[in-house]
């Protein structure tokens, strides 16, 4: 064998890096890093103020040389803390300082993505049995359609119009609206009886459309929305071409915060605006003396409302396959893990079930009826064709039966 690469002491010296700088590496999402840098901040500067010292910075480096040197004592500040987070989950729920035992893990995940991004493991099965029992987990549930309704009457943003209907139709998590371009969502087209994300043909019809969701990642996968939702993006963008003042580019961000920049909006952005839309249309009730979550979350509602009808379609069909594309379609690898390695499906497969459920996902009742008529249409017509192939079968067969006659006949003549 030729010999083309050998590894000297140079290529395998260690590299003195920012301890943060791989930290936040190995997060994909700004939103994520926003959540797990203040929490790794609150660990550092507030629970750790006696333990380092100095800016954010110094202390991350600080922790992370304790960690190289003394895993135990590493061990320790964790449990400590971990203990900490449990006595504030025992409190009263109306008290201000009460946490729910469901975000310790939240808490303690930055720390432990700080040191393994820095090539240091610890005992961490030891630390994870230390968090409280998931007793009081929020039982919320989704938005209605009604209500999701009332929300778009009371918006006055179209885009966000969109945001709503993609959300409630698709399942959508509100981190996947970060860093989504015009070249993440296309129209699905339907010719004859295939489905294709193609440039359109002649008798060609779009009949939903197909979003990238976490482009680049390693959780990268295509989600469907309805017509209407598509229809409201074609109307959102005669709005992004006014305001932008030129068509959009396939690498422009679709949803903007500001068109003479091009600035994206951030999932934050639209979580707050959706917030402000919820509480304006009066379908939320204020929060009671003692509880501190409302029945249905602010964003996740649109996705709840989308895996209830989902789940209430696939019951229907009583297939076990339909129930993994439904996991497929929220970005889950299945039912079981093994549903990712074994029962792999394309988005061209996933549309016919979507589109048997696609009536119900739809907000608009104008939309809805539009939807049952043509679902109706397409089963007269199924109909009128499988009537069609019996009458041919039944001529084909009678004529089968008179020629099988007039041989027999042939043969009697003959044989006297």
């Amino acid at each position: 064998m030729k010999k083309t690469f050998k590894l000297s002491n140079e290529d395998i010296e260690s590299k003195s890096e920012n301890v943060l700088e791989l930290f936040y590496s190995g997060i994909k999402s700004d939103e994520t890093k926003r959540t797990m840098k203040g929490n790794l901040r609150v660990f550092l500067e507030d629970i750790c103020a006696d333990i380092f010292s100095g800016t954010f910075e110094e202390r991350a480096q600080q922790f992370v040389e304790l960690a190289r040197k003394d895993q135990e004592k590493t061990i320790q500040i964790i449990l400590a803390y971990v203990r900490h987070l449990r006595s504030r989950t025992k409190l009263a729920k109306n008290n201000e300082n009460y946490l729910n035992p469901s975000t310790i893990p939240n808490r303690i995940k930055p720390i432990k993505k700080l040191l393994e991004m820095n090539g240091l493991g610890l005992g961490w099965k030891r630390i994870h049995s230390s968090f409280p029992e998931l007793n009081n987990i929020h039982q919320g549930r989704g938005y209605t359609r009604e209500e999701i309704k009332t929300i778009l009457e009371h918006s006055n943003d179209v885009g966000l119009d969109f945001v709503i209907l993609a959300a409630s139709s698709g399942g959508l998590r509100i981190g996947v609206w970060e860093n989504v371009t015009w070249d993440d969502v296309k129209p699905v087209y339907q010719i004859k009886d295939k489905f294709t994300l193609e440039e359109p043909e002649e008798n060609s019809k779009v009949v939903c459309a197909a979003m990238r969701i976490y482009k680049g990642t390693s959780e990268e996968y295509i989600a469907l929305i309805s017509r209407e939702a598509w229809d409201k993006l074609q109307e959102y963008r005669k709005e992004w071409i006014r305001k932008a003042k030129r068509k959009p580019l396939d690498s422009d961000p679709l949803l903007l915060e500001r068109y003479s920049k091009l600035k994206a909006r951030s999932p934050l952005s639209i979580k707050k605006k959706i917030e402000r839309t919820v509480i304006k249309s009066g379908i939320r009730s204020p929060l009671t003396e003692g509880k501190r979550r409302y029945e249905v979350p602010t964003t996740h509602g649109f996705r709840r409302y989308f895996d209830k009808v989902m789940m209430e379609s696939t019951k229907k069909s009583d297939l076990l396959s339909a129930l993994v594309k439904k996991e497929r379609l929220l970005g889950h690898s299945g039912l079981v893990k093994t549903d990712a390695n074994y029962y792999w499906t394309t988005i061209e497969e996933l549309v016919p079930d979507y589109l048997e459920a696609m009536p119900e996902i739809t907000i608009n009742n104008e939309n809805r009826l539009e939807l049952e008529i043509e679902k109706q249409n397409q089963r007269e017509e199924s109909l009128k064709n499988e009537i069609t192939e019996k009458e041919k079968t039944m001529r084909k067969v009678k004529e089968l039966e008179a020629k099988i006659i007039r041989i027999e006949k042939y043969q009697r003549i003959t044989s006297h």
